[in-house]
């Protein structure tokens, strides 16, 4: 007995030996959960079975190969035609079931297209557009109709836009009907209507903000084609154009005063012949200085006295029409620290060629001495030219033949300018120098357009309007002192020649004036110059 345990003893020592040589030779790793899962969820089967006609069933199930949850389903889910009664869309486990209420229409195709709803329970991957079709008809609609929505005034394009189809052809179907077919612009703006039936249709494009298929608030967008649409194919490549009507009626969107003496107003739309009424202030003389902004729909209006004004009742009216009436508290003098007057200039070390000088006031100017400003030249004083116009009231500009590469001062001795509060300038010293004519790259642009009409260019740099122009049939134009960067060329067709862009107007069938940006961006170096022939086709 001894003996045989003496050998069992010898064998277990012997494995744990080896046990223990086998663990320490062997590399430690850490457990993983194997590749991480990209795949998004797979259809498996559908009941009844994606595409089926003569489509009777009160639900479907739909089942897919992993756990899925819905995402935003109720603004991603599109129905068309729209149905009398929303289906109820719900998930279990790998199933999604769709509760179909109400009566279907017969002999019509349907199609549920979900847009990015679907996704994974584990890493979130997106079944895109998955879509669920039936008819209730002996075979399925197959035609399309795609394209891609554009904002009419800088031609970007328009996400979240709803398309719509109609298949009545009254004025009024955008206002107070459904549409037949409905589809959703991607982030690019391009949508895609499927399944429709061969027919004539009226087509709209709305930012539908209440999200009832209707163009029925003043502030929601539309596009809208002129001509009835004849589909017996599918149609690609549809460009339609989104824009906002103008609201005729007006009224005051801002109305303050956050700083002493100056009332800031904003209207919603431009005016033509702007005047404000004190009505509950008796003033023996005209109590405001006003600056109006270039399109009308900005007023400052700076008080010539605040003397016993806690608020002011103020009625604005743009001719004999009344717009509004505001009620503004008016800031006291004891707010007002200020001891001289702020004058400020557009000068800055380098100064660009072919600019004009412009001294500005931080408030408006009732008395100025214009012969005590001085501009030295390399230390010579040259003469200035003064550019009067009516009522400046805060800028000044000037006009001098700057050469270049030259060292200047500018000099405004203490008093030259005197605002309606009586403070005037504390004296103003400005050294800087001209750039060089090699700093510069020139643009030479010859336009041929396929159109009679007048239109309107403008050349942007950064999204910043640096030069308009108004043109006719075939024109030459230099573009000169162009500062290296990049630029870009917007056209603007003006029929009515009011040298503006106007919006549409949907019940008046006019669509808006037509905006046309060159191809690409023109790179501008130094001392270059670049010849571009744009034809312009409408």
């Amino acid at each position: 007995m001894l003996s045989l345990s003496k050998h069992l003893f010898n064998k277990i020592a012997s494995l744990l030996t080896m046990t223990a040589l086998l663990l320490s030779c062997a590399q430690m790793v850490p457990l993983t959960g194997g590749d991480k899962d990209i795949d998004p969820p797979k259809e498996v089967e559908s009941t009844p079975k994606n595409g089926t006609i003569l489509f009777s069933e009160k639900s479907i199930s739909i089942e897919f190969d992993e756990y899925i949850k819905l995402t935003n389903v109720m603004s991603q889910l599109i129905v068309s035609p729209l149905m009398e009664n929303p289906p109820e869309v719900l998930v279990k486990g790998k199933k999604l079931i769709i509760k179909l209420n109400g009566e279907l229409a017969e002999n019509t195709t349907y199609s549920l297209n979900f847009g990015n709803s679907i996704s994974d329970i584990t890493e979130n991957n997106v079944f895109p557009n998955y879509k669920y079709v039936f008819s209730t008809g002996t075979y399925l609609d197959s035609l399309s109709y795609s394209g891609t929505v554009i904002n009419a005034f800088d031609l970007s394009k328009k996400e979240g836009t709803y398309v719509l189809l109609y298949d009545q052809f009254e004025d009024s179907v955008p206002l107070n009907t459904l549409p037949r077919y409905v589809a959703l612009t991607d982030k690019e703006g391009i949508f895609s209507i499927t399944n429709i039936a061969n027919g004539k249709y009226k087509f709209f494009a709305i930012n539908d903000i209440n999200g009832n298929y209707l163009f029925d608030l003043p502030n929601e967008a539309i596009a809208f084609k002129s001509e009835i649409i004849q589909l017996d194919s599918s149609l690609n490549d549809n460009h339609v154009f989104l824009f906002e009507e103008k609201n005729g009626l007006q009224h005051v969107l801002k109305a303050e005063n956050k700083t002493y003496g100056k009332i800031d107003i904003v209207l919603n739309l431009p005016t033509e012949n702007l005047t404000v009424t004190a009505l509950n202030q008796y003033f023996k003389t005209k109590f405001y200085t006003e600056e109006i902004n270039e399109i009308g729909d900005s007023l400052t209006i700076w008080l010539n006295t605040t003397e016993g004004i806690e608020n002011l009742e103020l009625e604005l009216k743009d001719g004999s029409d009344v717009i509004d009436t505001v009620d503004i508290s008016i800031l006291n003098r004891s707010e007002f620290k200020d001891t001289s007057l702020l004058i400020s200039t557009n000068l800055k070390g380098s100064f660009d060629l072919n600019k004009d000088l412009i001294i500005n006031s931080a408030r408006p100017v009732i008395d100025k001495i214009i012969s005590n400003i001085k501009l030295f030249e390399d230390s010579t004083e040259v003469l200035i030219n003064y550019l009067e116009v009516e009522n400046p009231a805060r800028n000044f500009n000037f006009t001098y033949a700057f050469k270049e590469n030259t060292n200047y001062q500018l000099f405004i001795p203490p008093g030259t300018f005197e605002d309606i509060y009586g403070l005037k300038n504390d004296t103003i010293k400005i050294d800087f120098k001209t750039k060089s004519e090699s700093d510069y790259g020139t643009i030479n642009l010859n336009i041929n357009p396929n159109f009679s009409d007048n239109y309107i260019v403008q050349l942007f740099k950064n999204d910043k309007l640096i030069r308009v122009h108004y043109f006719k049939d075939i024109i030459i134009k230099p573009y000169k002192y162009l500062l290296p960067g990049d630029y870009e060329l917007k056209l603007i067709i003006d029929p009515n020649s009011d040298k503006k862009w106007n919006t549409g107007n949907y019940l008046e069938g006019l669509q808006p004036e037509k905006v046309i940006y060159y191809e690409k961006e023109i790179k501008i170096r130094a001392n270059w110059d670049n010849d571009i022939i744009w034809t312009v086709n409408e």
